[in-house]
């Protein structure tokens, strides 16, 4: 199979849906989070080399770009909430 394995990031504007989200969807998986899915969220993370789909605030994901501009790895970027905008989701959406 030559399939790539899926990495996605899902950000979120506030550390509680990050972490909620992250619970949520590893419990209807069936799984623990920190396996293929996780989080990573200011001072606090939860993830593993086979995480798949990792919620983080739109904080923690500017530090990543600011780091790798190319994102390598990433396979899909989701913006949640968008509606709630401010400097910095502005600042990743250019």
């Amino acid at each position: 199979n030559d399939a790539v394995p899926a990495n996605i990031l899902v950000m979120q504007p506030r550390r509680l849906s990050a972490l909620g989200l992250a619970h949520r969807v590893a419990q209807e998986r069936g799984e623990e989070v920190g396996r293929t899915v996780g989080y990573s969220v200011h001072l606090d993370s939860c993830v593993a080399p086979d995480t798949q789909v990792l919620f983080c605030t739109t904080g923690v994901f500017r530090r990543r770009f600011l780091a790798e501009p190319l994102l390598p790895g990433v396979t899909h970027l989701i913006f949640d909430e968008l509606h709630e905008r401010d400097k910095v989701t502005d600042f990743l959406l250019i």
